[in-house]
C-alpha cells in the first residue's frame, strides 16, 4: 500500500528515519481510534510497554491527534499527561517529538516522529506537514480507486470460494474474474490475489 500512498516510498521512509532518529508512527484513515493503514517504527520495547499499559488511553499526543489538525511539538501539546507517558517514552529515546495531522472527510492521517537529542526545526516541521498532507490525499485516492466489480471479486475470494465458484456467482468467465483480480492487485500494489484480499481487508474496503 505504501507504494501507492507514498511515491518513492523507500527514499521517503529513509528521510523520516533521518529526521526521526528515535522512530516514527505513520497512519492513514484514522477514525474511531483505528487507522486503515499504519506503519510503526518506534522501538519495539516501547511499543510493547505502550500496548501492555494501554497507554493509548491517557496519551496526550493521541488525544491531540484525535482532537486537533495541523502540527505541534510534543513540548507544546497542551493536554495533561496524568500517567507520565511522555516521561516514560523518553526512557526509550522519544525525548523530543512532533505530530502532524490532516483530515480528509471524516478520516485523519497523521505522523508522529521522535528524536533523542533536539526539537525539530521549523523547516523540518514544515516539510513533514507538507508530506503528510500529500500522502493523505494519495492514500484517499488509492482507497476509492477500486471499482465495484473489483471489490465484489475480492469479497468473494475473501469468503473462501474457488475462482470457478466466484465466477459462477458473478455470472462471468473465470478469465473475466481473473482480469478483475489482476486489476485490483495492480491498484493495491501487491503481487497476488491473497495479498490483494489481505490488503483490502486491512484498508476496510471489504
Amino acid at each position: 500500500m505504501l507504494e501507492i500512498a507514498i511515491p518513492n516510498h523507500e527514499a521517503e521512509l529513509s528521510q523520516l528515519e533521518a529526521i526521526g532518529t528515535s522512530g516514527f508512527f505513520l497512519g492513514f484513515g484514522l477514525r474511531f481510534g483505528q487507522p486503515d493503514f499504519f506503519l510503526n517504527r518506534y522501538p519495539k520495547a516501547w511499543t510493547d510497554i505502550y500496548e501492555e499499559e494501554n497507554y493509548f488511553f491517557g496519551d496526550p499526543v493521541a488525544v491531540w491527534t484525535i482532537a486537533r489538525e495541523g502540527s505541534m511539538r510534543w513540548s507544546q501539546c497542551g493536554f495533561p499527561d496524568l500517567r507520565g507517558i511522555l516521561k516514560h517514552a523518553a526512557d526509550f529515546g522519544l525525548v523530543y517529538g512532533a505530530t502532524f495531522v490532516t483530515k480528509i472527510g471524516s478520516k485523519r492521517s497523521f505522523l508522529s516522529i521522535a528524536r533523542h537529542d533536539r526539537e525539530l526545526t521549523d523547516d523540518e516541521m514544515n516539510l513533514l506537514m507538507v508530506k503528510i498532507e500529500s500522502w493523505a490525499h494519495l492514500f484517499t485516492r488509492a482507497r476509492v480507486a477500486l471499482s465495484d466489480t473489483e471489490l465484489e471479486a475480492l469479497k468473494l475470494m475473501h469468503s473462501g470460494l474457488r475462482q470457478s465458484e466466484a465466477a459462477d456467482i458473478l455470472q462471468i468467465s473465470v478469465s473475466g474474474l481473473k482480469a478483475r483480480l489482476d486489476s485490483a492487485q495492480k491498484k493495491l500494489g501487491v503481487r497476488n490475489t491473497t495479498s490483494a484480499v489481505s490488503q483490502a481487508v486491512r484498508m476496510n474496503l471489504i
